[in-house]
């Protein structure tokens, strides 16, 4: 049996127990420590890019360029291709009338430098007094004759690839690819007036190398200080017409592509392409002379080893220097095969130089009028189904 109460003496009172000893409030315990569980990394989103603005959409192409502004690359680009894309109907006929113009240009000058040699030869073997004076003279002015009716063929050629060309590259820009017969037919009505412009342009050479020969030798014939004077003068003249002709070149540049695609005539032409090139005269310049440059380069390097090899073949031939007969024949043979290599790389620059001009006439209409929105037009209104649709090309009314 338990008792609660504490022992006590006897005869004591009892004396109450004493207090309990207050016992200080338990502090919770610390938690066990504990590793922090690994939080995972908050996921970081790549930046946000700019989005588009509403409704914009790249800028169409629906054949050979984009339908906006260009730069030099797609220029450029886009010539090469021209004669990449439509061999048949771009590179045949410039070949074909190029290599014609050679072979009429060689055989002619060939012909009267062999009369000329003739008569030299008779005149170093007879006497001075019983040789003919038409003997020498005649095959002098039958070269210059046909050097001139060479050089004028040449221009009219040129015209008429620079047209077939220039409506080439208007056609695939939209997507459509023509041939040969196709672009002959469009430049239906246009023929004379791009034969004509070739013309004139021949006579303005022509009547100005008449008149600076002209003076050159009214000068030179008043003496030895005229010959000074005459000398400094065609200096100073032909630096003045190096930079006029290269003036005109650019402004006058576009007259082809307005004859052919705006179907005007040759003087409302001619004030087209210099409101054209106004404002863009140096970068004009500068991408038509690159495309010049690059052509000239490759025409040097391909005629090169053909007229080095003729050389070399002459010589071995003929190791003691041969007869008259056969230097002209070993010269006309190397002639020959040298025209015929600059025939056909001409033709492939005639379509380049060509192609980048028309070009460039697209780009500045794009640039000034917005061509390239009636372009977009034109192929969206296409797409849809649309029929007789307006020739995109030809001026606005009342532009």
């Amino acid at each position: 049996m338990t008792d609660d109460q504490q022992w006590q003496a006897p005869g004591q009172s009892a004396v109450p127990p004493p207090p309990p000893t207050p016992v200080p409030p338990t502090q919770p315990m610390p938690p066990a420590y504990s590793a922090p569980t690994a939080v995972p990394p908050a996921y970081s989103t790549p930046p946000a890019v700019p989005a588009a603005a509403p409704g914009w959409t790249p800028p169409p192409k629906p054949g050979l360029i984009p339908l906006r502004p260009m730069t030099l690359g797609t220029i450029l680009s886009a010539a090469f291709q021209t004669l990449r894309r439509n061999p048949a109907a771009t590179l045949a006929p410039a070949l074909v009338l190029t290599v014609l113009v050679a072979v009429i240009q060689v055989v002619g000058s060939t012909g009267f430098l062999a009369s000329y040699f003739d008569a030299f030869s008779n005149f170093s073997s007879t006497d001075a007094g019983s040789i003919d004076a038409g003997a020498v003279v005649g095959p002098m002015i039958g070269l210059a004759a046909s050097s001139l009716g060479a050089g004028l063929l040449s221009l009219i050629v040129t015209a008429i690839v620079e047209a077939i060309v220039t409506v080439q590259v208007a056609s695939s820009t939209l997507g459509a690819r023509l041939r040969l017969r196709g672009l002959w037919g469009r430049l239906r009505g246009r023929r004379g007036a791009v034969i004509g412009w070739a013309a004139l342009n021949g006579a303005a050479v022509l009547v100005a190398a008449i008149l600076v020969i002209l003076g050159l030798v009214g000068i030179g014939l008043t003496g030895t200080a005229g010959v000074l004077i005459a000398g400094l003068f065609a200096f100073v003249v032909g630096a003045a017409l190096l930079v006029v002709g290269a003036w005109l070149w650019v402004k006058l540049g576009f007259v082809p592509a307005a004859i052919v695609l705006e179907r005007a005539s040759i003087l409302t032409s001619m004030r087209r392409s210099w409101r054209l090139t106004g404002g863009a005269f140096w970068r004009i310049f500068g991408i038509r002379l690159l495309a010049g440059v690059i052509v000239a380069v490759a025409t040097s390097i391909a005629t090169a080893p053909v007229s080095i090899v003729g050389s070399i073949i002459g010589t071995l031939g003929q190791p003691n220097g041969g007869t008259e007969a056969s230097l002209t024949t070993s010269l006309i043979g190397t002639t020959i095969a040298t025209q015929a290599v600059t025939a056909v790389i001409s033709a492939v620059g005639l379509v380049i130089t060509t192609a980048t001009t028309a070009l460039l006439y697209l780009d500045q209409r794009m640039r000034t009028e917005g061509l390239d929105l009636d372009l977009a037009r034109f192929v969206e209104r296409r797409a849809a189904g649309e029929k007789a649709l307006a020739d995109p090309y030809l001026p606005k009314p009342g532009a």
